[in-house]
């Protein structure tokens, strides 16, 4: 990509010969590319850039000075938000291991169908977001639907039925959909084609961070609170979580800057912590990167939208990545507490503990992969993460494996936030000149997918099929065949997006041209009279 704006750039300035056909098609493919240049002269620059975001030689004081607070303020928030609906999310598997089955009298595939109603909450809700997200007041709305779920998630702690608890997911499920979608759109809307993907790989991280850290809260409250107040350790859990959410969500009203809005339609003052001269050089920033900012919704933009391969092509990766990503944070913990029950090999707090060490792996991995893509192709990132998916899941599916190997499957599970972290940035990258069709791209695709959820969930992973779950596990491995294959294509859409645009291009400039020279005419008529 550099070395083709590169002997575009040469080829001009060294006066080569060119005919008017090349040197447009040269041009447009030029303005095309240039959007998509990546900052770094070396290979290992691109691991230095990993630690150092704002070096002197990129960023002017101004500009540097600006990201940081950016980051302190929009990108904390959203990792701690996101923090927290991972936590609110994944409790119920580990208060489920912890005394919550028996205490509640959860029987069968009470806990799939608890799930099932979680992401038909979700779905609910992330339609409704990817509509309002784009709206001028739209920071207001993450914040609010955040301190709904932490709410609920404390009413968790009092539910004494499977049907209260199935109640209360659906309900933290639907507060919960707006995160995602919205928090995605978002960062993609303040930060450039080599920023992106580092924000979202933290973004992602502190999703697995969410995940590990319930699993340590739950064990500690099983530990230390059991009894307590007349509590069970599993209702501590949740109470923990819920004032965990709660004043997160209060931040968020104070420092969450929302969408940037498109030049043409800003209508809002900068936020506090920004000033107007910082908020000029982000709308800035953006045309330059190629950015629309936010706009309102209109029937038109979702026919169009529709109608692009970009919204179906996301749509089914993004429900592809769910059926790989369905072991995670189910097939470990019940497979530990199976062990525990059959065989006496571990305690209740180490079912819990241990299950952590898998969001372990997903960090590393998505810090490194994720976190890389800002400055290589994404392409060889996904292909080794789906290629060692086939592997462990396949070798799951045998289930009559060594030990020690099941064990490292089991915890390579965990690479599944590897792909939504990268997806997330190319779906930003690649809808970045629509900012209606970025967020409904984002919002549909995750919509669809947790759609898929309930009934793959119970279908593939029924907890009656603990620990072994061979149906799920080949439907996994399956998922991820296709996953590996499936940007081959996405390759060639893409190909075929920068000929329009270049066709476009063309067109424009043919009008602008005899437009041009009717007004010349014009004008050397009226001269000459």
């Amino acid at each position: 990509m550099s070395s083709l704006i590169a002997r575009v750039s040469s080829g001009l300035k060294n006066g080569e010969n060119h005919t008017n056909s090349d040197l447009k098609s040269d041009k447009i493919e030029y303005v095309v590319l240039e959007e998509e240049a990546i900052r770094i002269t070396h290979w290992y620059d691109a691991f230095v850039r990993l630690f150092y975001w704002y070096p002197k030689s990129i960023y002017d004081p101004t500009e540097r000075k600006f990201l940081i607070k950016l980051d302190a303020c929009l990108l904390v928030y959203t990792c701690l938000s996101y923090f927290t609906k991972s936590l609110d999310k994944s409790n119920i598997s580990y208060s489920y291991v912890s005394g919550m089955k028996s205490e509640l009298g959860f029987v069968g595939d009470d806990l799939s169908y608890a799930k099932s109603l979680y992401s038909a909450g979700y779905i609910v809700s992330m339609c409704v977001g990817t509509l309002l997200v784009t709206q001028k007041w739209s920071r207001y709305l993450l914040p609010s639907f955040e301190l709904c779920w932490g709410v609920l998630t404390l009413c968790a702690a009092a539910t004494h039925k499977p049907s209260h608890m199935f109640a209360i997911r659906f309900l933290v499920g639907f507060c919960e959909g707006i995160a995602f979608p919205s928090s995605v759109y978002i960062i993609g809307s303040w930060f450039t084609r080599d920023e992106i993907y580092r924000r979202i790989m933290v973004f992602s991280v502190s999703a697995s961070l969410g995940g590990m850290f319930s699993g340590y809260l739950q064990s500690a409250a099983y530990d230390n609170l059991s009894g307590h107040l007349g509590l069970s350790g599993w209702r501590w859990g949740f109470l923990i979580d819920g004032f965990i959410t709660v004043p997160v969500a209060l931040i968020g009203f104070v420092v969450f800057p929302g969408p940037l809005q498109s030049k043409s339609q800003r209508t809002t003052k900068p936020i506090w912590w920004m000033t107007v001269s910082e908020y000029e050089l982000a709308v800035s920033r953006q045309v330059k990167a190629g950015i629309d900012g936010a706009r309102q919704y209109d029937w038109g933009v979702i026919k169009r939208t529709l109608a692009n391969w970009h919204v179906h092509f996301f749509a089914t990766f993004w429900v592809l990545l769910n059926v790989v990503a369905l072991p995670d944070g189910t097939v470990m913990p019940l497979w530990l507490s199976y062990e525990q029950e059959t065989n006496g090999r571990f305690t209740v707090s180490q079912v819990d503990n241990y299950t952590t060490f898998q969001s372990v792996v997903g960090i590393v991995a998505q810090f490194f992969l994720a976190g890389l893509s800002d400055s290589f192709s994404i392409y060889p990132f996904l292909s080794a993460v789906q290629c060692t998916f086939i592997v462990i899941y396949s070798s799951l599916a045998a289930w009559n494996i060594p030990y020690g190997w099941k064990w490292t499957c089991m915890l390579l599970i965990g690479l599944d936030g590897v792909n939504q972290a990268i997806v997330s940035g190319w779906i930003n990258r690649v809808c970045r000149h629509d900012s209606r069709e970025r967020a409904f791209v984002i919002g549909y695709s995750d919509a669809v997918s947790q759609a898929m959820n309930i009934w793959t969930n119970i279908v593939f992973y029924p907890t009656s099929d603990s620990p072994k779950f061979h149906k799920g596990f080949i439907a996994s491995t399956c998922g991820a065949i296709i996953m590996l294959f499936l940007p081959i294509i996405s390759i060639f859409l893409t190909k075929w997006d920068v000929k329009r645009e270049a066709r476009a291009r063309e067109e424009n400039q043919e009008i602008e041209n005899e437009s041009d020279m009717v007004v010349t005419e014009s004008i050397h008529e009226k001269t000459s009279k």
